[in-house]
């Protein structure tokens, strides 16, 4: 048989999904490419509305054919996870619009469970999994309808049984079967995750503060140190008169890391959850080291990834302050050098100011001073300059900037006076969520500041914000009262764009909370983790128990469920219409203490009822009325009888008696 009983209702829920995940990519595939798809799913949705005719083949082939050289031209060649899930949204929505078979949309339906999986390249956060597991379940409906006569609600209800039954299981199977390595996998896509760049213009770093995408988050194991939380990741020792960049050395400079003294004051020890990203480079406060494998560290005590990884990766850091210990020769060269010397006039601010000092500290003091006396000012909005003397205009014209603007002038500076500096870049403090004590740190909270090396002190944190913006050192961006209004203004559309709304807020805070937990301990849950609770639960020398309970346990699931549907079934029958309805009124009556004679018919037995009862005599009769019109005189039992059956139960049982 290849009648489709069902097809509008399966056209509308394959619409439906496919419409969600348009959304879900929005933000991965090109405008042009997504407003392809969607044109392609309002016309699927019209023609289903209308009853219109599907497109012929080959004005379908057309189309295919152009939206594919469309899809090549947007898409490119490059980044072949973000073709290959663009090539089967395309493939998809094109086969649903000629479809008009059952095999057509068993196609179709086994296709969409691709599509769906292919979520999960790109976002792994709980609610993504809620609303992927929902449409999950609306596909298996999809699939049910196929061969079935029920409707859409029966469908989806035996499809969430399904889910629910294999829950446990997996939980299971999560839980005790042993992580291994994929046997095949899709490299992973790249996710721009992180706008922090090796080469990176630290006068850009402002675009950041347009996206609230999430970067990491961070749960100190004991009392979290006194903020500000400087969080390092890049360091950028050369400068071209534009840019400062990472050299060659930096990059690749996997010296041994020194050893943390265990009883220094000044260690942090915590854990970080860091999302997808490009870039190998990982966050810490001040000289950090990990003993998490797959994360290494240099010897500027900066973390990076060995891998490139295309899933949260979850590590332990300890840090203490940065080093102190004296620079080499060719370290202090590397550290003062200038390529470009463009910017005159702030070599001769540089110059006035070490005239005018004694000392490296005062050279610091002074330099501090003059943003505070010259009245510069801090936003999220600086006016754009070009040339080769962007410095020069930032400190003697504009005088209103970023912290990308003030660090590489502040560098500069440093360094035209011989002063050993680089710049840094990485995140500022982070937003507190008091019920998990997490900090999460947002990519608006991006920043860029100075190590200046000082005689005697060592490395030492040099960032201009702290006199020109003091409010932004502590907590996040979004928590600057001050800078509130450009904040939000400047920010894309989401719920920390509506957080002046404490209802909004407090579910914002809650969904983090949330996701923070589903990142530890699902996503997060790896083989190390794996193997420790293992141990708490079997011990060191009864692991081997592990793989026969795991398999025990999955024989006796499957021979269960074998058994149970081969049960002989000795369910009730069937009531016929009307008899369920007559039968509440019958329980009821016996609540109200009426006779209940089994030697009477239905229509008598509420004839009785109706005589002694006369408060609602009225209502038993059109009941019984009703009973006799489906029972006896064979009248379909319509939505509209049901429903009026109903209301004369209710009002039935609702009415006020008076004792007789």
């Amino acid at each position: 048989m290849n009648i489709i009983k069902n097809e509008k209702v399966i056209n509308f829920s394959l619409c439906f999904i496919y419409a969600c995940l348009i959304i879900f990519f929005i933000a991965h595939l090109p405008i042009v490419f997504i407003s392809v798809l969607t044109i392609l799913c309002v016309w699927n949705f019209y023609i289903t509305t209308t009853n219109k005719s599907k497109p012929n083949a080959w004005l379908a082939n057309i189309l295919a054919g152009a939206a594919l050289g469309l899809m090549i031209y947007s898409v490119g060649m490059s980044d072949t996870v973000i073709l290959f899930v663009a090539m089967l949204l395309l493939s998809s929505i094109f086969k649903l619009l000629q479809a008009k078979t059952k095999k057509h949309y068993h196609i179709i339906t086994t296709l969409t469970f691709f599509s769906l999986s292919a979520v999960y390249l790109f976002n792994q956060s709980i609610v993504t999994t809620l609303v992927v597991s929902g449409l999950y379940i609306l596909n298996f409906a999809v699939l049910g309808l196929l061969e079935s006569k029920h409707n859409l609600k029966v469908t989806s209800k035996q499809s969430g049984k399904l889910l629910l039954l294999a829950l446990p299981l997996a939980i299971f199977l999560l839980l005790f079967l042993p992580k291994m390595p994929a046997f095949w996998q899709l490299p992973g896509p790249k996710l721009a995750k992180t706008g922090l760049s090796e080469q990176v213009d630290p006068f850009d770093i402002a675009k950041l503060s347009n996206s609230d995408e999430l970067v990491f988050r961070a749960t100190f194991n004991k009392q979290s140190p006194s903020s500000p939380y400087y969080w390092r990741a890049i360091v950028h020792d050369e400068f071209n008169g534009n840019a400062w960049l990472t050299s060659d050395f930096l990059k690749y400079n996997n010296s041994p890391v020194q050893e943390l003294n265990a009883g220094d004051e000044t260690k942090v020890e915590y854990s970080v959850i860091a999302e997808p990203a490009t870039q190998k480079w990982l966050y810490g406060l001040s000289f950090s080291t990990s003993n998490t494998d797959g994360v290494q560290g240099n010897a500027l005590g900066l973390l990076r990834k060995k891998k490139y990884q295309a899933k949260n990766l979850q590590y332990n850091v300890s840090s203490v302050a940065l080093n102190q210990t004296p620079l080499s020769p060719r370290k202090t060269k590397q550290y003062t050098l200038l390529t470009s010397k463009n910017n005159s006039k702030t070599l001769t601010l540089s110059e006035n100011l070490k005239q005018q000092t004694k000392s490296d500290r005062e050279f610091y003091n002074a330099l501090l001073q003059y943003f505070v006396d010259k009245k510069f000012t801090y936003t999220l909005t600086p006016s754009p300059m070009s040339g080769d003397d962007t410095i020069d205009q930032f400190i003697f014209d504009n005088q209103r900037g970023f912290c990308g603007h003030y660090a590489s002038a502040a560098a500069y500076i440093f360094r035209s006076a011989g002063i050993p500096a680089r710049v840094v870049s990485g995140y500022l403090g982070g937003e507190l969520n008091q019920s998990n004590n997490t900090l999460t740190v947002r990519q608006y909270d991006a920043h860029a500041w100075v190590e200046v090396y000082l005689e005697s002190e060592g490395w030492q944190i040099f960032d201009a914000t702290a006199v020109v913006a003091p409010e932004r050192l502590n907590g996040s961006l979004s928590q600057n009262e001050e800078l509130n209004d450009e904040f939000k203004s400047n920010l894309d559309f989401g719920l920390v764009s509506l957080s002046n709304f404490a209802a909004i807020n407090w579910l914002r805070l809650e969904l983090e909370n949330l996701d923070y937990q589903w990142a530890s301990w699902v996503l997060g849950f790896d083989d190390e983790k794996q193997s420790d609770f293992l141990k708490s639960i079997f011990g060191s020398k009864n692991i081997w128990l592990v793989p026969l309970i795991v398999l025990l346990t999955a024989g006796f699931c499957f021979i269960g469920y074998f058994v149970y549907l081969n049960w002989p079934k000795q369910g009730s029958a069937k009531l016929a219409p009307m008899v369920k309805e007559y039968y509440q009124i019958v329980s009821w009556a016996e609540k109200q203490k009426l006779n209940i004679s089994e030697n009477l018919t239905p229509s008598q037995q509420l004839q009785y009822f109706a005589v002694h009862l006369p408060q609602v005599a009225q209502s038993i009769n059109e009941f019984s009325e009703l009973f006799n019109q489906v029972r006896y005189e064979k009248k379909p039992f319509t939505k509209e009888r049901k429903t009026h059956a109903k209301d004369l139960i209710k009002l039935i049982k609702t009415s006020k008696q008076r004792k007789l």
